[in-house]
């Protein structure tokens, strides 16, 4: 497999992996805005590190070189943004040049930047670049997430059009459809969808999300271990005494169930910070897509995390604790916040 192809299926695994599984859903009081987990998705994975290595490094395009290897810091990623800016002033006429910078300004959390360059490569390729077109899709949705019902949402059917077996199209042509009330629609694209090689966490989110909608045409029941989680989980958090001095002015609590260690969010609820210890009711209305249960694939790991940015990705210094919940076991689920995020 070449560096580029590598380099593309990682990106895949990036992109529809955590990116866009708040976009399903319906807005809810006190639910996280999307574009917050589309940027902890993008900064938590390393591909456009990669690749903007690979085009610095390898100014000629030949992407069967090596890649290099050494680990890669916010500013070394910035400068080389900056090399990146500084050649396509000089070769503007590059799209891959500029497909690369928009990959690189999303991990930077520069979407207005990822925005404007995707969108140079979608107008240098003429609108026949699939992979432009869902990344300026991506990106849109990023700056404004009502786009997903708008100008993205046409951005992923004219990529599908082009490219109908494109992963990541499929993926958000999927959701754009199942938006639009199109469930069979958006059935149809998921399950080509898994004739795809994807990473185990994102087959899980499509074989619940398939079953959701399975569900909803009157076909399978729901299985008796997710009427569990019809009642949803009862949480006590509490903080560590020598920790409760640290909790900054105005924080948020963010509580999460991901499924298993290093899992995927499948639930999340946000609140202010107040007086210890708190109880939480986290049910399937805090469900990150309509359709997926908490009880639906297996033990959850269970987060309480105070955030002094109120944003929802962890960040050094933030406060948190977490535990393991298996809905069959009959044990409470307590959590007590008493770790610190290097």
């Amino acid at each position: 497999m070449t560096v580029f192809a590598l380099l593309a299926a990682l990106f895949l695994a990036a992109a529809i992996g955590l990116l866009a599984w708040p976009l399903a859903g319906p807005r809810r009081a006190g639910s996280l805005v999307p574009r917050a987990f589309v940027a902890a998705a993008a900064v938590a994975i390393l591909l456009p590190l990669a690749a903007v290595l690979v085009y610095v490094q390898v100014s000629n395009w030949d992407w069967d070189a090596p890649p290099p290897t050494p680990a890669i810091t916010a500013p070394d990623l910035q400068r080389m943004v900056g090399q990146i800016q500084e050649k396509l002033a000089r070769e503007p006429e590059d799209p891959e040049g500029w497909k690369l910078l928009g990959r690189s300004a999303t991990v930077l959390g520069n979407y207005a930047l990822a925005r404007d360059a995707f969108r140079e490569a979608y107008t240098r390729t003429g609108g026949r670049d699939a992979e432009a077109i869902v990344g300026y899709a991506e990106s849109l949705v990023l700056v404004d997430e009502q786009e997903i019902d708008g100008k993205a949402a046409e951005l992923f059917e004219q990529a599908l059009a082009l490219a109908p077996d494109n992963p990541r199209a499929l993926w958000y042509g999927g959701i754009t459809a199942y938006r639009r009330g199109d469930f069979a629609l958006a059935g149809q694209r998921w399950v080509e969808l898994q004739n795809h090689d994807l990473p185990p966490d994102l087959r899980q989110v499509l074989a619940e999300r398939l079953a959701a909608l399975e569900q909803s045409q009157g076909l399978p029941a729901v299985p008796p271990e997710q009427s569990a989680a019809a009642t949803g989980i009862e949480l006590s958090i509490a903080i560590d005494s020598a920790l409760g001095a640290r909790v900054p002015p105005n924080a948020t609590l963010f509580v999460i169930a991901r499924r298993g260690a290093g899992g995927p969010p499948v639930a999340v609820q946000r609140r202010p910070v107040g007086a210890w210890p708190v109880s939480v009711r986290l049910s399937d209305a805090d469900s990150m897509l309509p359709g997926i249960t908490l009880a639906g694939g297996g033990p959850l790991t269970l987060i309480a995390r105070i955030s002094a940015s109120g944003q929802p990705m962890a960040t050094s210094g933030d406060l948190f604790g977490e535990v393991g919940h298996d809905f069959t076991s009959a044990r409470p689920a307590s959590i007590t916040i008493d770790q610190i995020v290097p």
